[in-house]
């Protein structure tokens, strides 16, 4: 019997034994058959880094898709991922694509045209001839000589002519020498007022008039043309005029020096919704009486100073019949009545001159082509 104990106890002490070492597990292998698929995987890291050669690169921030049969998160396989990260920390690391950030396109800055203009009252040739009561003058073309070469020096690009003559018109031009352009010109009474423009700087886009009451209502048309600058594209508005004063010849002219003034008013009013800036030249023969009749429906201000028509009527005290007016957005800088000896010796007229600056964010509309 006791021997029969004593073996039962043999058997069970081998058994113990045995399921120590085993980990638990003495019941032997099926061929074939296993309860937990992952008890026979391999135990190898999950984990894979890439070649330099290999074209296989997963997008940055991708997730690697996982491997059948992924143990990550047993103690062994744990230990074969780090073993793994820490050999590929060891590599240098693969050099993937350089994203380059798209270039922004260039945009042109915004146009912008600077440019000296002037108003000339060139005194008539007829005013100086024998007879007259300004005979001690030179005669008209010799001071149209002068005056042309007072233009250019001065590099005034546009310019309001008042009683410019026949021969007048044709000594600027001889003189000149091709610089600039004049409208309308020719020998007619409407081209006493006339505008010219340097060649190089401004093209004459679309030459017009508008019929203006003169000595006796008897209408004269008054240019008024569309330009616009080579450089930049920027397209304005040059108008000029000359309205009736009061002379011992012809009498008061009151009556139709305010015809006149309701002439330009209408089409200031209607040329500053085309969206250029409209620029304005004359002898008014009217004091701020006339800039305060055309400022506010033309939106203008005098290169005088003020700030026209925004702000009821503003403008800079002075007395003066001649006018550089412009429409409100524009900057007026350096204006000058030029009342000095050789303007005197060429005219009775002060010459007022003004540096102008079109910015085209203020009028999007004026830019009419890339500038060339």
């Amino acid at each position: 019997m006791v021997g029969k104990l004593g073996l039962v106890g043999a058997v069970a002490v081998a058994w113990l034994l045995t399921f120590v070492v085993m980990g638990g597990d003495v019941m032997p292998a099926l061929s074939g058959h296993h309860d937990d698929p992952a008890a026979s995987a391999p135990l190898t890291p999950t984990a894979t880094y890439p070649s330099r050669s290999s074209s296989n690169v997963p997008a940055p921030g991708s997730t690697p898709p996982a491997t059948p049969g992924d143990t990550t998160g047993s103690p062994a396989s744990q230990a074969g991922g780090a073993a793994s990260a820490e050999a590929a920390a060891r590599t240098a690391p693969l050099a993937g694509q350089t994203l380059q950030a798209r270039p922004k396109p260039r945009r042109s800055p915004p146009a912008v045209v600077e440019f000296r203009m002037a108003t000339f009252n060139v005194l008539g040739s007829s005013h100086t001839r024998k007879g007259t009561k300004r005979a001690q003058k030179a005669s008209g073309s010799a001071r149209m000589a002068r005056a042309t070469s007072y233009v250019i020096d001065n590099d005034i690009t546009l310019v309001g002519f008042q009683e410019m003559q026949p021969d007048q018109r044709s000594a600027f031009l001889r003189s000149a020498g091709g610089r600039y352009g004049l409208y309308p010109g020719g020998s007619t009474l409407d081209g006493d007022n006339s505008i010219a423009w340097r060649l190089d700087t401004w093209e004459l886009v679309k030459p017009g008039s508008v019929p203006i009451p003169y000595f006796g209502g008897h209408a004269r048309n008054m240019p008024v043309l569309l330009l616009r600058n080579k450089a930049t594209g920027i397209t304005i508005y040059a108008t000029n005029f000359h309205n009736p004063a009061d002379t011992r010849e012809y009498g008061k002219q009151g009556k139709w020096r305010a015809a006149a003034k309701a002439r330009e008013v209408t089409l200031f009013n209607e040329l500053k919704d085309d969206g250029f800036p409209v620029f304005v030249t004359g002898d008014m023969n009217e004091t701020q009486s006339w800039f305060c009749a055309v400022a506010g429906p033309g939106d203008l201000k005098a290169a005088a100073g003020g700030e026209g028509g925004r702000a009821g009527c503003s403008v800079a005290g002075g007395y003066r019949i001649d006018w550089i007016a412009g429409s409100h957005d524009v900057q007026f800088t350096n204006y000058v009545e030029d009342k000095s000896g050789t303007v005197k010796w060429m005219t009775d007229h002060p010459v007022m001159i003004a540096d102008v600056r079109i910015d085209s964010r203020d009028f999007p509309k004026s830019v009419t082509r890339a500038a060339g």
